[in-house]
């Protein structure tokens, strides 16, 4: 009775008057605008009848009946499903943040879709779902196994779902690049579509997710008792460990089932709770309901936009992920901005056991390095494989291939390094040593400046290109380091920041990818690093860029060395901070938008090769900075040499193959903090 009394008494608050007002103003609004281009051909009252009924001399009538009223009722079963799930998600975790989008449990599902396809159509034949759930259910317990140690703390669950999102997302871009025959439809559908030409569909998804629904409301009693702390719950009797596997096996199936429908909508289930709750909704029972209503009036809304986006774009279509992608950016910084920070980043306060390597000499450090670097070049341009097997080039013909091979191979090892010195400059300046070009977004400015460009039809050739990336990356990190600025710069903040940033520019890529044609194609290579892009003229323009920034940042070693000591520190020892912190941007900013434009914006080098610098007993800024460079250029070198031989005749894009390895060892630093 006094653990009754106590819920009652947290739970009891009253429903804010503007809770109800505006999920109702909500659906009004997605309602009229998915109404509003059929009343110049359809009465309100037998647009409203299209629902049950159709007159078979109205084409309009029978358009509406199989098409619009389909749609309509699966956006709001899918947002109504997808909001009620975020919300158990939440309760589950205790964080405000998590959702089936940010656990990776969408792109999971996708990712079991995708090789069900391709490994095992027969079980899509027999049952796609059970790819789907099988997908989410790796993805979750990928996230699971990475976290638990540190008790599921709220940012580092999230960090590691989206970073398994961007995983399992690369490793699907690189089925899509090798059978593409088989998958370029698959990636449509895999960025939400809710076009419908029957009520099929519908009703085969109706009585699955109400069964969900059902299983997940009688959960709410008992979810309840997680207000109380885990300590508590267990002394009631509650077993937590397995409600907790019990709801997320639940949000899994909700979520997994929606995939393997419509493919990802992305960020419904956070963007639903998060509504609730800044309208108001305060027990579980309140987010529950309102979240349910609030996902499906969101979904409805969203649809209706993507619809009038492909009116406007020609008739070339946008997928819905798209435009609920759109959301997502905005809805995790909106959050932030009230998330109080409590737990940092691994790495920001320690290190995990045994992570500090003796000190090495700088110059026997770099001639291995060097070494390295040479021997890769030597197989780059020596030993490839040819119509009649492996074959060595003899040095003579070194000339004639490097027409085919130099630029290429140039281009990797300069964006290599420029990434290199970037993370390092980023991660002193910051004083996060998991902050990376490409983790805090400012890789996703520079490449949503080139989708933009792509998308206006503007031809700037690389030099506009570059500077346009500038603005960009300059842009994306000042933003960043501005709304961070009320968490004093924690790094976990930033890290989730950037992460939504890149979100906008994955909505921009599929926007493209959705329009097909060779423009798209060749988006979608350079978003992934193909280096095949690079000409000579262009190899060299970067050599002279990348010399120049790094005599530039000969200049930055004093700021870089002061500005961990903190503000107050480093200007009483003559630092004039803002000054130097600007200097630092721009910098960071080039240094970005140059690999980018060349390599795409998500390979991970930034992050990795600051981390070998470390490794190899780099501590001093100069030291770490150099050691980074050279191994961010060998790095990328190698990635380049096997994307272009591991597959052969195919390619894959190096930044692609980088992006696999770096995502594995952005997962495994999580992993190995969890140790210490």
């Amino acid at each position: 009775m006094s653990v009754e009394s106590t819920l009652r008494v947290s739970n009891r608050p009253e429903i804010p008057a503007r809770l109800p007002v505006a999920v109702a103003l909500l659906w009004l609004a997605a309602l009229a605008t998915s109404a509003l281009p059929w009343l110049d051909q359809l009465q309100l009252p037998q647009l409203i009848s299209a629902f049950w009924t159709f007159d078979g001399n109205n084409y309009a009538s029978v358009l509406a009946h199989f098409s619009w009223a389909p749609r309509v009722s699966i956006a709001i079963l899918i947002g109504c499903a997808l909001g009620l799930a975020g919300a158990v998600t939440q309760q589950v975790l205790g964080n405000p943040l998590a959702s089936p989008t940010t656990l990776g449990v969408e792109a999971g599902g996708q990712f079991g879709v995708t090789v069900a396809t391709l490994f095992a159509p027969g079980l899509l034949a027999f049952s796609p779902d059970l790819a789907a759930v099988t997908g989410g259910l790796l993805a979750i317990g990928l996230v699971i196994l990475l976290t638990w140690r540190l008790g599921f703390s709220p940012v580092t669950v999230i960090l590691a779902g989206l970073v398994v999102t961007f995983f399992l997302g690369a490793i699907n871009m690189a089925f899509l690049l090798l059978k593409g025959e088989w998958l370029g439809n698959l990636f449509i559908w895999g960025a939400g579509s809710l076009v419908q030409n029957n009520w099929g569909p519908f009703f085969d998804l109706l009585p699955r997710v109400l069964v969900i629904a059902a299983a997940m409301v009688a959960l709410m009693r008992p979810l309840q008792l997680l207000q109380l702390g885990q300590a508590s719950a267990n002394s009631l009797g509650a077993k937590v460990s397995l409600l907790r596997a019990v709801a997320l096996f639940l949000v899994v199936i909700m979520s997994s089932l929606v995939v393997s429908r419509v493919g990802v909508v992305a960020f419904v289930g956070l963007a639903a709770p998060v509504l609730a709750r800044l309208l108001g909704a305060r027990s579980l029972t309140e987010r529950l309901l309102w979240s349910t209503l609030a996902g499906g009036g969101l979904l409805l809304l969203a649809d209706t936009l993507a619809q009038w986006a492909t009116t406007w774009d020609g008739g070339s279509l946008v997928p819905t992920g798209t435009t609920t992608a759109l959301i997502g950016g905005p809805i995790i910084l909106l959050a932030l901005q009230g998330f109080r920070n409590t737990h940092h980043m691994p790495g920001q306060d320690s290190s995990p056991a045994g992570f500090l390597p003796r000190r090495r000499h700088p110059a026997m450090v770099a001639a291995a390095l060097c070494s390295l670097l040479a021997l890769t070049i030597i197989l780059s341009m020596g030993w490839s494989p040819g119509l009649e097997g492996w074959n060595w080039t003899p040095v003579a013909q070194w000339t004639d291939a490097w027409v085919w091979r130099g630029p290429r191979l140039m281009a990797a090892i300069l964006a290599g390094m420029a990434l290199g010195m970037a993370g390092t400059l980023i991660q002193r300046m910051t004083g996060n040593p998991m902050g990376s070009p490409e983790l805090l977004g400012i890789s996703g400015g520079a490449a949503l400046v080139m989708v933009v460009l792509v998308l206006t039809g503007l031809e700037i050739g690389r030099l506009g290109q570059l500077a346009a990336a500038t603005v960009g990356a300059a842009g994306a990190l000042g933003l960043l380091l501005l709304l961070a600025r009320k968490h004093h710069f924690a790094g976990n903040q930033l890290l989730l920041g950037g992460l939504a940033l890149y979100v906008f520019m994955d909505a921009g890529l599929r926007l493209v990818m959705a329009s097909g044609g060779t423009v798209a194609s060749r988006l979608l290579n350079w978003m992934y690093g193909s280096t095949w892009l690079i000409s000579e003229s262009e190899a060299f323009g970067l050599l002279a860029l990348v010399v120049s920034l790094g005599a530039l940042l000969l200049l930055a070693l004093r700021p870089l060395t002061l500005l961990p000591l903190g503000e107050t520190s480093a200007s009483s020892l003559g630092l004039r901070v803002p000054r130097a912190r600007l200097l630092l941007l721009v910098l960071a900013a080039v240094l970005t938008a140059a690999s980018t434009v060349v390599i795409g914006p998500l390979s991970f080098v930034g992050l990795i090769a600051p981390h070998l610098a470390r490794v190899l007993g780099q501590q001093t800024v100069g030291r770490q900075m150099l050691a980074a460079a050279l191994a961010g250029g060998l790095l990328l070198s190698l990635a380049d040499y096997l994307a272009r031989v591991l597959v052969y005749p195919n390619q894959l894009p190096a930044g692609l193959l980088a992006a696999l390895v770096g995502g594995l060892y952005f997962l495994w630093g999580l992993s190995r903090h969890g140790r210490a």
